[in-house]
């Protein structure tokens, strides 16, 4: 797993887990592909519209599923197929579970990246 922490305020790491996306037109079946405290990369064919807020639903392999709104921030079909998304609206609990996971990852990273 990689990490992504250059032009963000928060390190990402990357991940392979399902999540719904809420938008004004319907649903969205799609995989986030890199994740941190303050946002993700969403990896979809349909995206929303830019600067949308959008439910997010995000099904972990060991946890409950998690529930943020957040604002659609960047879409994109040709460089990254899909949408980057800003956290607007977190429970501590879910922010913690984040933060938590992405340490961990970063954390392995560092010791079999060396």
């Amino acid at each position: 797993m990689a990490v992504d922490s250059d032009r963000r305020s928060y390190p990402r790491a990357e991940i392979r887990w399902p999540v719904t996306v809420k938008t004004t037109r319907g649903f969205i079946e799609a995989k986030l592909r890199n994740l941190g405290v303050g946002g993700a990369y969403i990896h979809c064919d349909e995206t929303a519209n830019l600067g949308e807020i959008v439910t997010l639903t995000i099904k972990p392999p060991d946890s409950p599923v998690l529930s943020i709104t957040a604002e659609v921030i960047w879409t994109g079909k040709v460089l990254a197929l899909g949408m980057g998304v800003r956290f607007v609206e977190i429970s501590d609990k879910d922010r913690q579970y984040i933060y938590d996971t992405v340490t961990e990852l970063i954390g392995e990273i560092e010791v079999h990246g060396s």
